[in-house]
C-alpha cells in the first residue's frame, strides 16, 4: 500500500470514527467491529466480515491495500458512490494537502524531528487528561428521569415509502443535545429542537427497526417501528446512501410468470439505463408477523441468479432471514467469487477469506433448491438435497419479521415460504 493510499484510508478511518461516534477504534472491541459490520449490511446490502474490517483498522497486522470490494463498500457505507468518489471528494474539500503533507513528512521525517513529534504527543496527551479531568471535577453528571420522557410514534400509511410521525417530550431535562435515531445505524441520527415536540423521518424500505430517543449522547428511550408489506415487494437498491429511494417494481414487473417472481434483463435496463450489472442489486421483501418458531422453523426456495457472466460477474444471491434480535444472512455466488462471500449466523459470522465456503458457489446454469432448517441453536443448510453446512449459534432468535432475497442483476424465485 503506498504511503498515498494509507493517508486515504486514514483519513476515512477518522471520519468514520466521528459519524459513528464510538469513541478511538483503538478501544473497539470484537462486538463493535460485529456491530460496524451490521451497520454496513443493512446500509450497503454487502456483508464485510468482522475480520476484514478489523484488517482495515489495523487490529489484525495485514500489509495489503484492501480490495476494491471492500474499499467501495466502505466508502458507500458512508454515504460515496465509491472509493474513488471519496478520494475525489476529499481532494475537492482541500484535503489534498493535508494527505499530501502526511505523505510527505511519513517519507522524509528525520530522525530528530520524528523525537520532537513525539514529545509534542506526550505533552499534547497531558493536556487533554487535565482538560478531561477539569471536565469531570468541575460539572456534576447530569441525571435524566426516564419516567418523565416521553417518546412515540404513528405512521402515517400502510404503502412505501412511509413516513413517521415522532412525538417526543423531555420535560424540564436539561439536555445539551437531543437525537432521534431511526433504527440502530447511527448515521440515520437526526437532531431535533430541545424546545419543539415533534419530528418526522422517512422510511424507503420495510423491515423491523428500534427507533431511539438520544440525551446527550444517551439512549433513554426506544421503541419499535415495523414498516409491513402487502405481499412481495420488489426494489431495486442504490448503492450510495440509504437516503436515496430506491427503484420500486410493479407488481407486473416482477410476475415472471409459471408461478416464478423475480426481475428480467429487459426490466433492469429499462430502470437503471445499465447492461452491465455489477454494482446493481434488485431486493425483494416480505415484512410481516411469521407465526413461526424462530427456535425451530425451516425456509426453503428455489432460485436462481439468472444475469450471465457479463451481466454481473459473481452472480451473487443473498438470502436474509430477519428477526427482532438477529439474521440468517446466507450467500450464493459464482464459484469462483467464494471469497468474497460472508456468511451471518446471529452471532456468528463465517468470512470466505478465512474459511472454504466452496459449498455456497453455484453455477447457476439451472435453478438451485434451497433448505435452511433451524433447531437446537443449529443452522442447517442444504443446497439440492445435500446438506452443505451446520452452524450452531449461541444468540437466540427473536420474532421472525421479514424475508428478504437479494440478486445481483437478475433472478427468479419461485416455491419460496418458511414453516
Amino acid at each position: 500500500m503506498s504511503q498515498q493510499e494509507k493517508a486515504y484510508l486514514e483519513l476515512f478511518k477518522s471520519q468514520s470514527e466521528k459519524t459513528l461516534g464510538w469513541g478511538n477504534s483503538e478501544l473497539w472491541s470484537n462486538a463493535d467491529f460485529e456491530r460496524l459490520s451490521e451497520l454496513i449490511l443493512a446500509k450497503t446490502s454487502v456483508n464485510l466480515s468482522i475480520s476484514t474490517l478489523k484488517r482495515v483498522w489495523g487490529k489484525v497486522r495485514y500489509d495489503s491495500i484492501p480490495t476494491t470490494t471492500t474499499l467501495d463498500t466502505l466508502a458507500q457505507f458512508s454515504g460515496y458512490e465509491s472509493w474513488r468518489s471519496f478520494c475525489a471528494n476529499a481532494e475537492k474539500n482541500e484535503v489534498r494537502e493535508n494527505v499530501a503533507a502526511a505523505t510527505s513528512k511519513s517519507r522524509t521525517t528525520a530522525p530528530g524531528r520524528a523525537r520532537l513529534m513525539v514529545a509534542g504527543l506526550v505533552v499534547a496527551g497531558l493536556l487533554i487528561m487535565v482538560l478531561i479531568w477539569m471536565s469531570f471535577n468541575n460539572k456534576s453528571p447530569l441525571l435524566i428521569d426516564n419516567s418523565k420522557l416521553a417518546f412515540t410514534s404513528r405512521m402515517v400509511s400502510d404503502e412505501l415509502p412511509n413516513s413517521v410521525v415522532f412525538n417526543y417530550d423531555i420535560g424540564d431535562t436539561k439536555a445539551d443535545s437531543v437525537f432521534i435515531q431511526q433504527s440502530w445505524d447511527p448515521s440515520r441520527r437526526e437532531k431535533v429542537s430541545v424546545g419543539e415536540h415533534q419530528h418526522t423521518s422517512i422510511y424507503y424500505y420495510p423491515g423491523y427497526f428500534k427507533a431511539k430517543l438520544i440525551i446527550n449522547n444517551t439512549i433513554v428511550k426506544e421503541h419499535e417501528i415495523f414498516i409491513k408489506t402487502k405481499g412481495w415487494e420488489g426494489m431495486v437498491q442504490p448503492q450510495s446512501s440509504p437516503e436515496v429511494p430506491p427503484v420500486y417494481l410493479s407488481d407486473r414487473e416482477i410476475d415472471l410468470g409459471n408461478g416464478q417472481m423475480g426481475v428480467s434483463a429487459a426490466t433492469l435496463r429499462a430502470k437503471t439505463g445499465k447492461t452491465v450489472f455489477s454494482d446493481v442489486w434488485t431486493g425483494f421483501f416480505n415484512a410481516k408477523e411469521y407465526n413461526v418458531d424462530p427456535d425451530k422453523f425451516t425456509f426453503s426456495a428455489t432460485l436462481q441468479n439468472t444475469s450471465s457472466k457479463e451481466e454481473a460477474v459473481c452472480r451473487q444471491v443473498k438470502m436474509n432471514i430477519i428477526t427482532s434480535n438477529g439474521i440468517i444472512s446466507l450467500p450464493l455466488c459464482s464459484k469462483g467469487c467464494i471469497s468474497d462471500i460472508s456468511l451471518k449466523v446471529a452471532d456468528v459470522v463465517i468470512d470466505g477469506k478465512n474459511h472454504d465456503l466452496s459449498a455456497l458457489g453455484c453455477d447457476f446454469s439451472k435453478p438451485v433448491d434451497v433448505k435452511v432448517q433451524v433447531s437446537n441453536q443449529q443452522v442447517k443448510v442444504a443446497l439440492d438435497n445435500n446438506q452443505v453446512l451446520n452452524v450452531p449459534y449461541k444468540r437466540k432468535f427473536g420474532r421472525i419479521v421479514n424475508l428478504i432475497v437479494i440478486f445481483e442483476g437478475t433472478g427468479a424465485i419461485r416455491n419460496i415460504g418458511i414453516k
